[in-house]
């Protein structure tokens, strides 16, 4: 009984590496994929530049928003520390 375990541990230990290196190889091969009729990139347009611009600034005015109420949270929440111990 005991050597059931033991010989899946041993395969489980080989195992892993080579799969991890079958993973790498595989990851590392070039497309071979590649047809005739794929169709090709397209150049972004002015439009779509402009929304990917509108959701950044969206994104970093939202994050600035965030920022501003964290650090109103922090100073409320220290003020009411300081207030707390003040009477130890």
């Amino acid at each position: 009984m005991a050597s059931i375990p033991l010989s899946l541990s041993r395969l489980t230990a080989l195992a892993i590496p080579a799969l991890l290196w079958v993973g790498t190889a595989v990851a590392q091969a070039p497309d071979q994929q590649s047809s005739p009729d794929r169709p090709k990139l397209r150049q972004p347009t002015p439009s779509s530049v402009q929304q990917q611009e509108d959701v950044q600034t969206n994104a970093d005015k939202s994050r600035t928003e965030a920022d501003r109420k964290m650090r109103e949270m922090d100073r409320r929440l220290n003020r009411t520390l300081r207030s707390v111990c003040s009477g130890c």
